[in-house]
């Protein structure tokens, strides 16, 4: 099993089009992306399993699922108002039915009961990553839909059990079948608002410092007790977002990314890249 954190900045794909010089932290971007989908590439996977919070564009605050499997034929996307505004590419790859129902029907046996639906859109939450990580589109998907965005939100250490379980599910599955995890969130994020620029004048706060620093040689348990989504949300109310790194973390365990890069300026939100190997995963579990 491979995983991996990104970002999802809608405006990524279209500047990395543009074909106008980027700028230091667009290029440092483009590069973190085209590494991991090297190191995607070379996994072979034969589904990924896909997690990103949807920005209240088909569920909002009257109906919000915490934990939702997509297990349609096929996942398609972004919206049209999103392929308008950000110039998304569309996205249109088949769904890993059996793995989906796989998750479904055994986390209601290790009593983790996800909600499921047969119709839903991919937001640019997963069009983004999943368009610069595999823009063949020929790699099956199972979507996970999480919520970081409709209080009340479930705390950092479900994100975590649910890592933990969905590690465990795709343990029990098929011990032939390669499976991929990417997660994408934020690290600090204001959207709209006076402090959605903050990031001009601070790339990065000393929450993105301290929080990074703690992924790699601190505390993994107090930054899991600490992720709230009140907590997170004093850093920028887009930081929610963070939570589907912290189920990536329940996913790996206790091992350490193999590779990560946290790339931030003035012309950016913060941009946090991590990377856990199939070897070094193996080695940790053995």
């Amino acid at each position: 099993m491979e995983v991996m954190c990104v970002p999802h900045d809608p405006t990524i794909p279209a500047a990395l089009r543009s074909g106008a010089e980027l700028p230091v932290a667009a290029a440092e971007t483009r590069d973190a992306f085209a590494h991991l989908r090297g190191r995607l590439d070379a996994a072979r996977p034969d589904v990924i399993v896909m997690v990103a919070g949807d920005h209240l564009n088909q569920w909002f605050m009257h109906q919000m699922p915490q934990f939702l499997i997509g297990k349609a034929p096929r996942a398609q996307g972004p919206f049209a108002h999103e392929r308008e505004l950000f110039g998304l590419e569309p996205y249109d790859t088949r769904v890993d039915g059996a793995l989906a129902r796989h998750l479904l029907d055994r986390g209601l046996d290790g009593h983790f009961d996800l909600a499921y639906s047969d119709e839903f859109t991919l937001d640019h939450g997963f069009v983004v990553p999943l368009g610069l990580l595999r823009p063949e589109q020929d790699v099956p998907v199972v979507p996970v839909f999480t919520n970081v965005m409709a209080p009340p939100v479930a705390p950092g250490s479900r994100f975590f059990q649910l890592g933990q379980a969905v590690r465990e599910l795709i343990e029990s599955f098929d011990e032939d079948s390669r499976v991929a995890v990417v997660t994408s969130g934020h690290m600090s994020n204001a959207i709209g608002g006076p402090r959605m620029t903050d990031f001009v004048r601070e790339p990065l706060t000393p929450w993105d410092t301290a929080t990074w620093e703690t992924l790699h040689t601190g505390d993994i348990a107090e930054l899991v007790a600490g992720a709230t989504f009140e907590r997170l949300s004093k850093e920028g109310n887009g930081t929610p977002g963070f939570l589907d790194y912290v189920f990536s973390l329940g996913l790996v365990g206790d091992a350490r990314a193999t590779w990560s890069r946290l790339i931030s300026g003035p012309t950016q939100p913060p941009a946090g890249f991590l990377r856990w190997s199939e070897s070094d995963l193996m080695a940790k579990a053995g």
